[in-house]
């Protein structure tokens, strides 16, 4: 019996007895009887601990655990921390002996977490749930682990009840903080639109408002989906309720809203309040600091949140963001090519120094929202290093005066964020624990799942290591949603609750693959170490410049999605595959090898995981979604791969191949519709209108392509392979 390896995160302290295992019953039957010394109807946490423990027996033995009365005694109860650990409200005991198990919290998360524990180590092994007898003793390092949930792709189509699966999936590896981005702005990408994203009706400013455009070709419904819709949490006003329901799980869900930077849909509104060019018009974007009438609408905005969401659920919290306030392109629709700045020029304020705009724009933010009552206010830290102002900018002694000056000392929490997985690479080396401020770290989880899925688990142990060191108070991932994260949402949990027990991230994934497939280890672990490989990020070539790293070439080569991006100097809509053609080909050899390498490890990965999720004992659902991962892989590198076969045989005689090169595209189009119909049975409807997009795309781009082949003379045909331009169809088109 290897019950420890069943807990996540892993476990502080594990002590097994070497008595006899106790035995909670058969299928069928029970031998059980449970006795809850607290009063599970007083709180939502102690009433979700009774159930679910009760729900995973009766799941597990297909009986009523109220109806059973059996030897083994299963108690719950509430108890006194031992002295001098940190977060002892989050911390529990187990024992298990004696025809007797015990859950102990010393606080009411802490019973929940010892609940989800013992639930973790059920499971029907040779006919029985049979429990190892032990102790187990544990409590968090950082008092808040969870997730920030970008306003997205996949996230804005989410509805109450993805949000609430959510929850629960965090709550079972001991999770206790979600940040939902309400509102986030970027740029100007598919459908000529800026990408803009509001998910809560705002009743001051009901003109405040942005549909969802679903494009994309779907298999099962054999046709194209071709709509705009409302944002589900905006159209069904659910904050409050997911907000609720996170409280019975002890998660704290709390808004994000950003002001200074992501920020059009506002000023773009209203643009008497956003920054101005020197000549006094209105940018679009951005906010002028100095215009009273900015802070009007945002504290309407402000107030609204906290008076409907935050104050009838007890939530304290709010994040302000504050990331990223630059200059660039693409910040409006009708001119794309236009640079727009988010800080203002303004004659008042031009003439200040753009720090002391920014700190002062936070400190206001800020006191208001102390004054609503909110004890923490998270801000983001990289506009303090001058990120998108200059390397040499370091404003953080300024802030920290600024918020001690402001009393705001005790509320305010700098959130530093920071993605490489190498320590080099990093933003950052330290989180300045000098100054004295409350600090949260922030690896991501890999996010651009509608492109490609990656596994950061070095960058999470980077930060979690920092953390560990510096004594920040917490870890709240940059994520987009997507379960095929998973293993690296494993890595945050276990390395944001005890990290002196996890290891290097080869043992988080050693761990991983042993809790969630068992009885299929060795293959599992075998398939996780090649996904490694293939999103590797490190250089691939051997002098490391020959092609990017597989991860860069899948990520930012072959994958469509920072095509839709407007860059000066080329044209809009983006020309692809054109342009990651031309990039192929002025290093044709190196470029192939490595796509050939990508293709093969991703045919032996899917391979692997198709194997694992034929064995019902594992986590067959999630070993599907990593085959489908493969299978992406596998095709993607296979597109590029056949574009250039084509390319070759085009150069030998382009009326001589022209049906050789059509029966390769009429191969890529199927093996492309082959995935699309494949993600719409493996993964959930939000995902698909952003995922299948992109995938659109390529199978479009192979049916213009074959049927310009099959349907032009062969002495007519004219390919320019890093320009399809005059190939593309009106669909084709309209998906860019």
């Amino acid at each position: 019996m290897d019950m420890k390896a069943r807990i996540i995160p892993i476990p502080r302290e594990y002590a097994a007895f070497g008595s006899a295992p106790v035995i909670l019953g058969v299928p069928g039957r029970g031998d059980f009887t449970i006795v809850n010394e607290t009063e599970p109807a007083s709180s939502a946490v102690l009433g979700s601990a009774d159930r679910l423990l009760r729900d995973t027996l009766d799941r597990l033995l297909n009986i009523r655990s109220d109806a059973s009365k059996g030897k083994v005694t299963i108690t719950l109860r509430l108890g006194e921390a031992p002295e001098g650990i940190p977060n002892a409200e989050q911390g529990y005991t187990i024992e298990i002996n004696d025809h007797a198990a015990a859950v102990t919290g010393f606080g009411e998360a802490g019973l929940f977490y010892g609940v989800v524990t013992l639930t973790q180590c059920m499971t029907v092994e040779n006919g029985r749930i049979a429990l190892e007898a032990c102790r187990i003793t544990d409590w968090p390092d950082l008092r808040t682990r969870g997730h920030f949930m970008e306003s997205r792709f996949g996230s804005n189509l989410m509805t109450l009840e993805d949000w609430k699966a959510v929850v629960d999936h965090m709550a079972g590896m001991k999770q206790n903080q979600l940040v939902v981005s309400v509102y986030g702005c970027w740029c100007v990408q598919y459908d000529g639109r800026v990408s803009e994203y509001l998910y809560l009706p705002i009743k001051k400013y009901p003109q405040l408002r942005v549909p969802v455009v679903k494009r994309y070709w779907s298999p099962k419904k054999s046709g194209w989906v071709d709509e705009e819709v409302e944002v589900p949490m905006a159209k069904e006003d659910f904050f409050g309720d997911l907000i609720a329901y996170g409280k019975t799980k002890a998660v704290e869900v709390l808004p994000l809203f950003n002001s200074y930077g992501h920020n059009t849909l506002i000023p773009r509104m209203f643009p008497e309040v956003a920054s101005k060019f020197e000549n006094g018009e209105s940018t679009l974007t951005g906010f002028c600091t100095r215009n009273p009438k900015t802070y009007e609408i945002l504290f309407d905005i402000y107030d609204e949140i906290i008076d409907r969401y935050l104050k009838p659920n007890g939530i304290e919290s709010f994040h302000i963001g504050c990331d990223e306030v630059w200059e660039g392109i693409a910040q409006n629709a009708d001119d794309i090519y236009r640079s727009r700045n988010n800080f203002c020029k303004c004659p008042l304020c031009r003439s200040t120094p753009k720090d002391d705009l920014y700190i002062g724009h936070v400190i206001r933010l800020m006191k208001h929202l102390k004054d609503r009552g909110m004890k923490n206010i998270y801000m983001y830290h990289d506009m303090l290093l001058g990120h998108g102002i200059g390397t040499e900018f370091d404003s953080t002694e300024k802030m920290r005066k600024a918020i001690e000056d402001n009393g705001l000392k005790d509320i305010a929490v700098i959130d530093w964020w920071t993605y490489s997985d190498y320590q080099e690479g990093l933003m950052f080396q330290s989180t300045r624990p000098e100054l004295g401020l409350r600090r949260t770290v922030k690896p991501w989880n890999g996010y651009y799942h509608w492109n490609i899925v990656s596994y950061p688990l070095k960058n999470v142990s980077l930060l979690a290591k920092m953390a560990r060191a510096e004594g920040v108070e917490g870890m709240q991932s940059y994520s987009a949603w997507d379960r095929s994260f998973d293993r690296v949402h494993v890595a945050q949990a276990d390395y944001s609750w005890c990290f002196d027990n996890c290891g290097s991230p080869d043992d988080i994934t050693e761990a991983y693959a042993s809790a969630r497939f068992g009885a299929q280890c060795e293959k599992a672990l075998r398939a996780l170490r090649i996904q490694d490989r293939m999103m590797s990020t490190l250089p691939a070539g051997g002098d490391g410049t020959a092609v990017p790293s597989n991860y860069s070439l899948l990520m930012n080569v072959l994958c469509y999605y920072f095509y839709s991006y407007v860059r000066s100097g080329k044209p809009y809509p983006r020309s692809f595959p054109g342009e990651a053609m031309q990039t192929i080909l002025e290093r044709r050899e190196d470029y192939e090898s490595a796509m050939t390498a990508l293709n093969a490890m991703a045919v032996e990965d899917e391979h692997l995981w198709r194997e694992v999720a034929s064995d019902a004992r594992t986590d067959a659902s999630m070993a599907r979604r990593y085959a489908w991962e493969a299978a992406h892989i596998r095709v993607l590198t296979g597109d590029f791969l056949a574009l250039l076969r084509i390319f070759d045989l085009y150069e030998k005689s382009p009326a001589g191949n022209a049906g050789k090169m059509a029966d390769i595209a009429g191969e890529r189009k199927l093996a492309r519709l082959e995935l699309m119909d494949e993600f719409e049975r493996t993964k959930e409807e939000f995902l698909a209108p952003s995922h299948l997009r992109n995938h659109s795309i390529y199978m479009q781009f192979f049916a213009d392509l074959e049927a310009y082949l099959r349907n032009t003379a062969p002495e007519d045909i004219s390919i320019d392979f890093t320009d399809f331009g005059k190939i593309g169809s009106e669909a084709f088109r309209k998906l860019r």
